[in-house]
């Protein structure tokens, strides 16, 4: 596809994206206020990425980035909605790295949270306050890698600077070059963590059933729900980060289809949330009895107004 439907395509998905995330994600924080007791400190991990999701999709419609492949280089253009100079362009690169990798991390100590858990409870202590401060301390460390290398490993040459003009002339001709940036993303060792802890917290379970019905349940939910949570970033995350890695390197010129990648990662945010509310019971309940009351007082109301008028009708 040639790049101006890409970007209608990128465009759709910013708008349709960013108001599920924030729909989604607005709701999950109200439930885990009001019901998720039961979670413990998990509902914190799980807020905590809420919050996050709803900042990275502000991002994301913030810098608008196109995603091309092309001579076995890899080009992010973010299209700014105001004024701001080259450098500080490229720290918005650089930062929108960070959140790419954040998201990443995040579910990656999800994992790690069911694996305590589940079968190390001894050492959920560490999620308790002062320990709890620790891991965003050691989530920062591959986060400013990602970010660092994108910022100062790769700078604006005379090369580069050819090789965008090009590229907006030939696929984009009608966006100026005004902000340009490049990064190489590589598949994170996150992906081995939730493996691991996904796969000993599933046997872990099949194990042990001295638990209570309720907890065994509530464990098969949260399980449930990390799978998904799991596969969701596979599909809209590491599979295009993965063709964005690779492609490059086998001199892949993939051109505007490299889009792709944007469109998944604007309908990502919202997409995981998503699954925690239909997967957990009494969130999902809880939301069904809202969408059932809302429907129930919209009837008696229809059925009130309808009683009204065929009073007056008959009083006239």
């Amino acid at each position: 596809m040639n790049g101006e439907l890409w970007l209608t395509l990128v465009d759709t998905a910013d708008i349709v994206g960013f108001s599920m995330t924030f729909c989604v994600n607005i709701v999950l924080l109200f439930l885990l206020k009001n019901r998720g007791k039961n979670l413990g400190t998990y509902k914190h991990l799980m807020a905590f990425f809420s919050v996050f999701s709803i900042f990275y999709a502000i991002i994301e419609s913030i810098l608008r980035p196109i995603m091309h492949i092309e001579n076995a280089t890899f080009f992010l253009i973010s299209r700014k909605r105001f004024n701001y100079s080259t450098r500080l362009g490229k720290i918005n690169s650089a930062f929108y790295c960070a959140c790419f990798a954040t998201s990443f991390v995040v579910s990656g100590v999800h994992f790690v949270y069911r694996f305590f858990a589940s079968c190390k409870p001894h050492l959920l202590r560490s999620f308790n306050m002062p320990y709890l401060l620790l891991w965003p301390l050691g989530c920062s460390i591959p986060v400013t890698m990602w970010a660092s290398v994108s910022y100062f490993l790769y700078p604006d040459t005379a090369y580069t600077e050819e090789a965008v003009t090009n590229v907006l002339k030939t696929h984009y001709n009608w966006i100026k070059k005004e902000n340009v940036s490049y990064i190489a993303y590589v598949y994170s060792a996150t992906f081995v963590v939730m493996f691991i802890c996904g796969y000993s917290t599933w046997k872990t379970m099949r194990e042990h059933k001295t638990a209570s019905d309720r907890t065994r349940q509530l464990q098969k939910q949260l399980f449930k729900a990390l799978v998904l949570q799991t596969l969701i970033p596979t599909i809209f995350m590491y599979s295009p980060t993965g063709v964005m890695f690779i492609a490059p390197f086998f001199s892949i010129d993939l051109n505007a289809n490299a889009n792709f990648i944007v469109f998944c990662s604007f309908l990502y945010p919202g997409l995981d949330p998503l699954i925690l509310i239909l997967i957990i019971r009494d969130f999902r309940q809880t939301v069904f009895m809202f969408i059932c009351l809302r429907k129930k007082n919209s009837v008696d109301e229809s059925r009130s107004t309808t009683r009204a008028n065929m009073s007056q009708v008959a009083t006239h």
